[in-house]
């Protein structure tokens, strides 16, 4: 692994805003469930919008890579370098969380009685 290891309160920030990004598609797509065009559940919304936020921070995190370096876009180096730079896996962390606590409400996993 390139750089080293270090959790900082950008990591936190990077969780936070996948999981504001989650409620917001969230009550998007349950707001919309009135108007007869989706008909999401609250907990399908949520994972619906997890996964954006998390395919959001991996394209994000690649083009970091691209552009700080100064790589073509879509360079398979910049895919290679992302998922071996500390930097880079520490940023994805947070919404990977968010995801799966997301598929952990969907799948019931923790039920109230």
């Amino acid at each position: 692994m390139i750089g080293t290891f270090k959790v900082d309160k950008s990591n936190f920030g990077h969780a936070l805003e996948a999981f504001i990004i989650s409620i917001a598609v969230t009550a998007a797509s349950v707001g919309m469930s009135d108007l007869g065009w989706l008909s999401y559940s609250p907990s399908k919304g949520f994972v619906l919008g997890s996964g954006l936020a998390l395919a959001y921070y991996i394209g994000r995190e690649k083009r970091d890579c691209e552009t700080g370096l100064d790589l073509p876009a879509g360079s398979p180096r910049a895919w290679y370098l992302m998922w071996i730079r500390w930097k880079n896996l520490l940023d994805l962390v947070g919404p990977i969380l968010v995801h799966a606590i997301a598929w952990a409400i969907y799948l019931d996993l923790f039920p109230s009685t």
